[in-house]
């Protein structure tokens, strides 16, 4: 998709044409203290080629340069003195290295904008080929940094996966649903908003055809995404389902699974159908514990149909879904409900752990009783991570006690490892108590905890906390504190290895606010 379509930082009518001849990125994030690298690929080899930046956007016309090229670049000339050049390999690769001080007159420096152009030595223009520019930001390490943009519109309880089609395939984000409210009073949107990697600033996304919260998103194999459930803006829980095209930059409807769902869990197999698990189909707390699910269905991307799986060992609201290293999949804690006929007699978060063996053909699978987590928890599906040698992190969550207790269901401050090899759980419990946070693993292993919520269910109190934890010695250590505390956002990864967390709840409502850090 052409995000750049709708920016007014293009002010030749020819520079659209003329732009993007080849690929530059960022290769790390910006962190003082370390060198920054810019990346080129794609451009002509053994060539020379110069690196702009700028602390504005220009655009500056070439024609001033030369009086014959149309085209302009998008940067300044206010720091032409720092513009640097390098040679192309004979790939059409090239790097441009910058040693970073870790200074604090360098921290919340105006994002610098880049661009590269060749010096083809022949030709009717002074310059040959030109890049595509980009916007950084230097951060001070693992500290939180206010984004050049923000959201279009506050939201929440949001999914957010990568679009793999544009920026050539880069770290561009699409943020999906969401909105405003509590948890337990969410209000769902159908609209969704892109964050432009290369330039650090988001754009109107596309429409998906229902308005959607606290539903669960699933990427598939060949890059789609899968959109299921949740709850919309009259606070009707969806059966519906669509999937995101990151090729077209279009969300279609696809089949609706036979129960309306939402606090589900979700995940895909081995073989690349979806599985959902769990769930209510009731938001208000009065009902929420009636319409608790023990059922599972299965999505097959070659029909686009769902059919019924084997049912988990109990009806949990807010459970999580795991794919293991050996194709097995782990359904764990949750809400479990008890029911005398249809009404409820019990509800608490749960230790119960099993484990779902594939058929040998599609099917409905089995479940077998795993050993319990050394926690009781629901509400961590978003923040259950698998790390680098296959092992889990299950972290925080939130703890029901009873059934007349749930509305004071509080944050715990638990965690757990579970090891698959060994079938065994390790206790690795947190810093602080926390739900509706975010767990991310960086590259190096490292799993990096943000934000969240402390206080109840129905009344949460967002924090500031940021943990890391280390898996080699399953322990924590704690980061600098977000500059404004936030949950129930998304966050996501990008490329150079930025971290950016996107809206969720602070202390006063819904935020539009983007932070990025840099571990």
């Amino acid at each position: 998709m052409l995000l750049r379509q709708t920016l007014p930082l293009l002010a030749v009518a020819t520079t659209l044409a003329a732009q993007n001849d080849f690929d530059l990125d960022k290769a790390t994030s910006g962190r003082l203290g370390q060198t920054f690298t810019l990346q080129v690929n794609g451009a002509p080899a053994n060539q020379i080629i110069l690196f702009f930046l700028s602390f504005n956007a220009g655009p500056t016309p070439l024609f001033l340069l030369d009086g014959v090229d149309t085209r302009s670049m998008q940067v300044g000339v206010d720091l032409l003195d720092l513009m640097a050049f390098a040679l192309t390999s004979p790939t059409g690769a090239a790097s441009y290295n910058l040693a970073t001080p870790d200074d604090p007159t360098w921290y919340g420096l105006a994002p610098l904008h880049y661009q590269a152009a060749m010096l083809p030595f022949a030709g009717p223009t002074f310059f040959g080929e030109i890049s595509n520019d980009i916007v950084m930001q230097f951060g001070a390490p693992d500290t939180a940094v206010t984004s050049p943009s923000t959201l279009l519109a506050p939201r929440a309880f949001g999914v957010a996966f990568r679009d793999t089609d544009n920026n050539a395939g880069g770290g561009d984000v699409v943020i999906a649903g969401g909105g405003a409210g509590t948890l337990t009073s969410a209000t769902g949107t159908a609209t969704t908003e892109v964050w432009d990697y290369r330039h650090m600033q988001v754009v109107p996304g596309p429409t998906m055809s229902t308005s959607r919260t606290l539903h669960a998103a699933v990427t598939l194999t060949d890059g789609r995404v899968l959109v299921i459930g949740g709850v919309n803006t009259n606070s009707i829980i969806q059966n519906t389902c669509e999937i995101y095209n990151p090729a077209t930059n279009t969300f279609t409807p696809t089949g609706s699974m036979a129960t309306a769902r939402m606090m589900h869990a979700a995940c895909r197999l081995a073989d690349g159908r979806v599985m959902v698990a769990g769930g209510a189909s009731a938001l208000d707390l009065a009902n929420l514990t009636v319409t608790a699910l023990s059922s599972v269905e299965i999505w097959n991307p070659a029909t686009g149909t769902w059919s019924a799986g084997a049912a988990i060992g109990g009806a949990r609201i807010a459970p999580a879904l795991t794919l293991l290293p050996n194709n097995q999949v782990m359904v764990s804690g949750g809400v479990q409900v008890s029911y005398f006929g249809s009404i409820p007699i019990a509800a608490n978060s749960t230790n119960a752990v099993q484990r779902w063996t594939p058929p040998p053909t599609p099917g409905p699978g089995s479940w077998t009783a795993g050993p319990n987590m050394p926690i009781e928890t629901a509400f961590h599906h978003g923040t259950t991570v698998t790390l680098a040698d296959g092992r889990v992190l299950v972290t925080g969550g939130i703890d029901v006690v009873s059934l007349l207790s749930v509305q004071n269901a509080a944050p715990i401050q638990g965690a757990a490892v579970y090891n698959p090899t060994l079938n065994s759980w390790t206790s690795t419990p947190m810093p602080v108590a926390r739900a509706l946070h975010t767990a991310t693993r960086l590259a190096d292993g490292r799993v990096v905890l943000c934000g969240g919520a402390q206080g109840t269910l129905t009344v949460p109190t967002s924090i500031q906390n940021v943990d890391v934890f280390l898996p080699g010695s399953l322990t924590w250590s704690t980061a600098p504190a977000l500059l404004t505390p936030r949950a129930g956002h998304v966050a996501a990864l990008t490329p150079d290895g930025t971290l950016v967390l996107f809206g969720g709840q602070d202390t006063v409502g819904t935020t539009a606010s983007i932070d990025t850090l840099r571990f």
